[in-house]
């Protein structure tokens, strides 16, 4: 609640009596906390409340007369005169004695006197000094969190760290680059991002500088930021040479990619394409827009070419800059020297270990769970033995509807399947064994193999790529410093190259490891430097440059969170995830589903291509309504990728996940049946509905990665929270509310 919000509460309450007259604060009152609280909730003292001191000291019965009693309304709460009480229980002293205990330091803040009191019996005395005693030791737990709040060292400073002070001014400018003010409001779940339904008091109209909340969240981040800083620096991570590199890779990234959509606002535009293009595009395509003149169909062209422009972009754009780079490129020092046939042989007979396999046996598995699991397993055999198709009996009992095709080294299956695989053979099927987890499987065996060495012609290539990636590894660290490739007066070498090399996953490292694919890179790293060179004009732009400040700060944490919580954390136990699936069950249920094939016809990024979409859609749907077949019209008419495939997309969809016009329309349509057209996101559809799921409690085995990756994540929150919380403790960070207090007040009037 602001400080204004208060007083206006304050002056509604009767018991409450505003001031008449309002004098300055003494400098004694100016450091003190009640002072500052009084002063923020609208307490300020009157020229009559300033009375000099003797008149608080009393004399032998001749003080409160005329007082009036407890229950009068014209009385101000608080309005009580000390007196010797002693006869009463109470000390001469009570006055002093609450002041002490409840921090009060001005005897007038508390006991302000009635210019005229008269005598009044002991024991009304008595009421009103026990009722205000009760007043004052209910204020002073109000006020007890002021008063014991730390104290800033400077008027200026919110808060601070290892003997740092974070200012006002520091606050702000971290405010203003962060856009605290400017950020969008949160998604509302009553209106989405539509906030003009939004009232004032709904959450999502809340900025994140509102309240103090915000000022301390704020000013923490700011010092978190500082802090991980620092502690990167003290741990030699920011000399180290790997970061350094990963940080300007970021850093470049950040460029390039701020460059290309900087170019993008400013080029790719309907307005950048020239009317002769137009013309040019209308005269090569009369046929699509007979009986519409130029003027009719120019804005539909416009954004037609602007579409295409933006495909072709940046490859154009870069070979323009290529053309004054004075460019050089050495490809032959990417290459590796080859592996001999006698190399790979040789590395073969010195590492047989490694191509041993053992005796393995093919099968598939029809699997059956629930609470009827041994039930249903049972009627599934008999059916089986009765003459009934492995296959159909499948199709009713296993999950998902279909047998699995299961691989299985001897020695590495459960007692039971262990007891029952190696006794068969090919062709015979097994009685229903159960699982660990309550299931029942039914297996039946394809084929075994038996144990032995894998021949080196199935292995050459994989040995080939091992030598190939060691040679690699020595010719490239031996000409680290030949000049692969320069941009103006910039030289970028081999070794440079490298290290860009060794920072690709591993799979794709494997997937560049040809001559040919190490020229695809290569290129891409001339386009990184040319695009590089022309971003340097952004280097003045405060708001980018605290984001690339921002982007160093994640890295540098990220690697902090490596050593400091990666490397802690401890994977989940079989006991955790056995009993969060157990608590979590209805959260494992597959709901119903259905496969589709379908035909996607692109309206273009912001449909004008539509007319045209629509015109090829119809043709489709009016041959599917003749009775072609599905996938032949998909093949002919879709832009989808599943094309080739006739429209066929092999994965389940659900209807919560698909979006709702789509999702309507798939769970509406029989199985075989064919959609008319559907008008989505930019898109003309045509649905054919394969096949129906339906609803399946997903087993523990199936459930099992996904909890133990829920549960690490959860793990990793909770250690990455105490890490940040253990930052600031070993930092004595410190908040000063009095200045966050002082500075949201200035904010609100503004």
């Amino acid at each position: 609640m602001n400080s204004s919000n208060e007083n206006e509460e304050m002056n509604s309450d009767p018991s409450f009596e505003k001031p008449k007259e309002e004098t300055d604060i003494t400098q004694a009152d100016k450091g003190s906390a009640i002072s500052d609280l009084m002063h923020v909730l609208g307490f300020k003292k009157s020229a009559a409340e300033k009375l000099p001191s003797e008149s608080l000291t009393p004399t032998d019965d001749t003080v409160s007369s005329n007082l009036p009693a407890i229950s009068d309304p014209s009385v101000s709460v608080g309005s009580v005169v000390k007196a010797d009480d002693t006869e009463n229980g109470l000390p001469s002293d009570n006055a002093e004695d609450i002041i002490a205990e409840t921090g009060f330091a001005n005897k007038e803040a508390c006991f302000p006197v009635d210019a005229a009191v008269t005598h009044r019996k002991p024991r009304a005395k008595k009421i009103i000094i026990i009722g205000s005693a009760v007043l004052i030791l209910a204020a002073g737990a109000y006020v007890l969190p002021y008063l014991t709040e730390p104290m800033p060292p400077g008027e200026d400073v919110v808060a601070s760290y290892n003997g740092k002070n974070i200012t006002i001014e520091e606050l702000k400018s971290f405010i203003a680059l962060e856009e605290a003010k400017e950020t969008e409001h949160e998604a509302c779940d009553k209106h989405g991002y539509d906030h003009t339904k939004c009232t004032p008091d709904e959450k999502c109209e809340a900025h994140p500088i509102d309240s103090i909340e915000g000022y301390r969240q704020l000013a923490t981040n700011l010092a978190v930021e500082q802090i991980i800083q620092k502690q990167a620096a003290s741990k030699g991570v920011t000399q180290r040479g790997d970061v350094q590199h990963g940080i300007k890779d970021l850093l470049d990234n950040a460029n390039v990619n701020q460059l290309i959509d900087q170019l993008h606002q400013e080029e790719i535009k309907p307005e950048s394409i020239s009317s002769w293009e137009v013309q040019q595009y209308y005269d090569n395509n009369r046929q699509t827009y007979q009986g519409k003149s130029l003027a009719e169909v120019e804005s539909e062209i416009r954004n037609i070419l602007v579409s295409k422009k933006d495909e072709d972009f940046l490859g154009t754009y870069i070979e323009k800059l290529k053309q004054t780079a004075g460019l050089q490129v050495n490809f032959d020092l990417l290459k590796v020297t080859e592996p001999t046939e006698e190399e790979i042989s040789a590395y073969y007979n010195q590492n047989l270990s490694k191509y041993k396999v053992a005796e393995k046996a093919e099968t598939l598995e029809i699997k059956i769970s629930g609470g009827d699991a041994q039930s249903k397993a049972t009627e599934a055999i008999r059916k089986i033995r009765s003459g009934e198709n492995f296959d159909s009996v499948a199709a009713s009992y296993g999950l998902g509807g279909k047998a699995n095709k299961l691989s299985l080294e001897k020695g590495a299956g459960s007692a039971a399947t262990e007891a029952a695989i190696w006794k068969m053979q090919p062709g015979d099927i097994g009685d229903p064994i159960k699982n660990t987890d309550g299931s029942y499987s039914i297996l039946k065996l394809v084929s075994t193999s038996k144990a032995g060495t894998r021949p080196l012609s199935e292995v050459q290539s994989a040995i080939r790529a091992v030598i190939l990636k060691s040679n690699m590894d020595k010719e490239y660290k031996t000409r680290k410093t030949e000049a692969l490739f320069s941009v103006h007066s910039k030289t970028y070498t081999i070794g440079d190259f490298y290290t860009e090399f060794q920072e690709l996953s591993p799979e794709y490292q494997d997937q560049f490891s040809t001559f040919e694919k190490k020229q695809q890179l290569v290129q891409q790293l001339i386009a990184k430097e040319l695009l590089l060179e022309k971003t340097s004009d952004n280097s003045s732009d405060k708001t980018a440059q605290h984001s690339y400040d921002e982007l160093k700060i994640q890295y540098l944490a990220q690697i902090l969170h490596k050593q400091d919580v990666d490397d802690k954390l401890a994977n989940p136990t079989e006991a955790e995830i056995k009993k969060f699936y157990e608590q979590n069950k209805k959260d494992f249920l597959v709901p119903v589903g259905v496969r589709i094939s379908l035909i996607w016809i692109d309206q273009g990024q912001n449909g004008e291509k539509a007319e045209q979409a629509k015109k090829k859609a119809s043709e489709a749907l009016s041959l599917l309504n003749k009775g072609t077949n599905f996938a032949e019209v998909a093949k002919k008419y879709s832009e989808d990728a599943t094309a080739s495939s006739g429209g066929k997309i092999d994965d389940v969809y659900y209807q919560n996940y698909l979006p709702e016009k789509l999702g309507t329309v798939a769970f509406n349509l029989k199985v075989g049946g064919t959609s008319d057209i559907i008008d989505y996101n930019y898109g003309f559809y045509i649905i054919k509905v394969l096949e129906r799921t339906k609803e399946r409690q997903k087993t523990y085995q199936e459930s099992t990665e996904s909890i133990k990756e829920y549960l690490s994540e959860q793990k990793h929150s909770k250690l990455e929270s105490e890490m940040e919380q253990a930052l600031l403790k070993n930092a004595k960070f410190t908040l000063y509310d009095k200045t966050l207090r002082r500075l949201l007040k200035e904010q609100n009037k503004k």
